[in-house]
């Protein structure tokens, strides 16, 4: 697959792993137990809709094809150790610097509507994960905490959204 061609072993691996990273930097930022269940299973159900779609670019095609098989406990101890670093420790930030390597990779390496297309599946799967617990028990209440608004951001201008 060319998409796949465009980058090493490496490169290609991290490309895979960046939907887990996203999903689990989302879930640690506004961090319960309660949500983590919820935001794991709005992870899975949303690479399964992806999965499932007859249109889909091929770079994700091919991502969703090569990327590890999703574990929850894999999840939470990713969510865990973000959620509970010590000060010295910067996981966020970590993770926001890996997904802007990506992002650069990407732009450079792909055709720009390919490229275009990968940052809004991780985008929208962001937005899923975020939406999966709503933060309060008010009916008008805002499905996505301030927290998670904030790093959703963070993550669209690291990939150059």
């Amino acid at each position: 697959m060319a998409e796949r061609d465009a980058f090493n072993d490496e490169e290609w691996s991290e490309l895979c792993s960046l939907p887990l990273v996203v999903a689990t930097l989302i879930s640690a930022v506004d961090y319960s137990a309660q949500s983590e269940g919820r935001e794991f299973n709005a992870f899975v159900d949303f690479l399964r809709q992806v999965g499932g779609r007859r249109k889909r670019a091929p770079i994700v095609d091919a991502v969703l094809k090569d990327a590890a098989p999703i574990d929850q406990a894999a999840f939470r101890d990713q969510c865990t150790m973000i959620a509970t670093a010590r000060s010295g420790e910067k996981p966020i930030e970590a993770a926001l610097k890996r997904i802007k390597q990506s992002g650069a990779l990407l732009a450079d390496r792909l055709e720009p509507k390919q490229a275009s297309a990968f940052r809004d599946f991780i985008m929208e799967l962001g937005g899923a994960v975020a939406r999966a617990h709503k933060e309060s028990m008010l009916p008008f209440a805002n499905p996505v905490s301030h927290t998670e608004d904030f790093h959703l951001r963070r993550i669209s201008k690291a990939l150059g959204v």
